[in-house]
């Protein structure tokens, strides 16, 4: 990934994927484009999301929390306590906020691969590459590299199927390690206050 921030290994990461420039779909069967046609569908009727996520990630580490998005450009990660983690992207930045070390990261939201989710119009070509696509009937798994930097890891998400909904992401970094998200009790197309959306430095001075 272009940005290798300790950060970027919890739910964020997951969604972190990137850049291309060669034909998206270069070695997929037409019905392995099919499938991302349909996804890509799928993922632009997501204006508004809200879900409870479970994180595991490659130590073998577990956090919950709830995940909320409003495209474009707006998502917030609340973890749970123990965990002391608040990522908010506000449609400029992504920002990253510890506070049991008291400090916040912000990231160019749109120089960041979550945007690849938070697009007014996504598409799973032209900034990153599809290489492989699985369907065993009951669920479809689509995976996403960078298309310049493709050994830098991938993501892969999964979604039920018939109806199609996102399930789970996995993102696997350069070593090999991995972390996945699970979401359940997802809703969709609902009103999210504004103010998720938003970060203040001085609510913690």
């Amino acid at each position: 990934m272009r940005h290798s921030l300790k950060f970027l290994t919890p739910a964020l990461a997951c969604l972190l994927v990137i850049g291309l420039q060669v034909p998206a779909w270069a070695g997929l069967s037409a019905n392995d484009q099919e499938q991302v046609v349909r996804i890509e569908a799928y993922l632009n009727t997501l204006k508004t999301m809200q879900a409870r996520f479970l994180q595991i990630d490659a130590a073998g580490g577990v956090a919950l929390g709830n995940v909320y998005m409003r495209r474009p450009g707006r998502m917030r990660f609340e973890y749970e306590p123990p965990a002391q983690i608040l990522v908010v992207a506000d449609g400029t930045w992504l920002v990253f906020r510890d506070n049991e070390i008291e400090e916040t990261t912000r990231l160019p939201l749109f120089s960041t691969p979550v945007s690849v989710l938070l697009k007014e119009n996504i598409e799973l070509s032209g900034d990153v590459t599809v290489t492989k696509v699985e369907n065993d009937g009951k669920a479809v798994r689509v995976t996403i590299v960078d298309t310049d930097n493709p050994d830098e890891g991938n993501i892969t998400l999964v979604f039920s199927d018939a109806p199609l909904q996102l399930r789970q992401w996995l993102v696997t970094d350069a070593q090999g390690n991995t972390t996945s998200i699970s979401l359940s009790n997802m809703q969709k197309d609902i009103k999210l206050k504004p103010e998720l959306f938003t970060f203040f430095d001085s609510d913690y001075e």
